[in-house]
């Protein structure tokens, strides 16, 4: 699973936010059968530190606390995974975080 992180300084107009989508469209389709699933994320959440502590209530203003999205790849291992990471062009303007899901 690719985790999109928000970095600061990212253009977050309407313009740039479309120019985005249209670059991980086509990466998606690039990595063929490889892609499993992605999906973007609303802006807005909740984020809970325990039963009795909310400590953010969206929407996320900071960049640091943003998680745009996430996608799903089919890589035979790790080594794998970075290298097809390597090649999405959304990490040029987010952090990625590549963690295997358990089966």
């Amino acid at each position: 699973m690719l985790i999109f992180r928000g970095q600061d300084g990212v253009d977050t107009s309407d313009a740039a936010l479309k120019e985005r989508i249209g670059l991980h469209v086509n990466w998606i389709k690039k990595l063929g059968d490889q892609h499993i699933d992605s999906q973007r994320l609303e802006d807005s959440g909740t984020h809970l530190i325990s039963h009795d502590h909310v400590i953010t209530d969206g929407p996320f203003i900071e960049a640091k606390e943003i998680i745009l999205g996430y996608t799903i790849i089919a890589a035979k291992n790790m080594d794998e995974a970075v290298f097809l990471t390597k090649t999405c062009p959304l990490l040029n303007y987010f952090e990625i975080m590549v963690r295997p899901v358990v089966s």
